[in-house]
């Protein structure tokens, strides 16, 4: 019986040890690189900034179009076009208020914002959350001139009852109809659901 209890025992301390050692590594170990790789990268980021003097760190927009639509826009970073009518953003999130106080939200990698049509091109492991949808994918165009979220490139569409993969999601920003479609009409969408 003791043999036993000091077995357990024994058993207990190594998963609290070993969870510890993975809880450090995966949440407070401190990537450390050589000397000479962080110096690198300093100077390579002292260049860039140097070559492209028009960065601006912390960017936002806002904006509210005819029908009382909302537009905010943030980055953590981003560079001005040449010709002063684009920014290309990068950590960006974005929060639109439809006029029926519906809200949306998107996060992604980078954008292409037109300061000039509010047309936003959203790239780079794109999360999009509207009510209890939530729609995952690479690339979405948001164009308020025709009032269309257009999402593409591996779309995952999740709400609390399915899942959908598909090749492409079309919003409407007015109606709040959803179009899910296959770029070839052969191949079907993949729905799983919870029913």
């Amino acid at each position: 019986m003791i043999n036993n209890r000091i077995l357990i025992q024994f058993a207990i301390l190594s998963l609290i040890f070993f969870s510890v050692i993975i809880f450090y590594n995966k949440y407070l170990k401190v990537n450390k690189e050589p000397l000479s790789q962080i110096k690198n990268k300093d100077i390579k980021n002292q260049n860039l900034l140097k070559k492209d003097s028009n960065l601006i760190y912390n960017l936002s927009y806002n904006s509210k179009d005819i029908e009382n639509n909302q537009y905010f826009i943030n980055s953590n970073s981003g560079v001005m076009s040449e010709n002063n009518s684009e920014f290309l953003m990068n950590i960006v999130n974005a929060k639109i208020i439809l006029n029926d106080k519906t809200e949306i939200f998107i996060y992604s990698d980078n954008a292409i914002y037109n300061n000039m049509t509010y047309k936003t091109k959203f790239y780079g492991n794109v999360v999009a959350k509207y009510e209890v949808n939530t729609i995952y994918s690479q690339v979405l165009d948001l164009n308020f001139e025709e009032n269309l979220a257009t999402i593409y490139d591996d779309v995952l569409f999740k709400n609390l009852d399915s899942k959908i993969k598909t090749d492409k999601v079309e919003f409407d920003l007015k109606t709040k109809n959803i179009l899910v479609l296959m770029n070839d009409k052969s191949k079907k969408v993949n729905i799983t659901s919870n029913f």
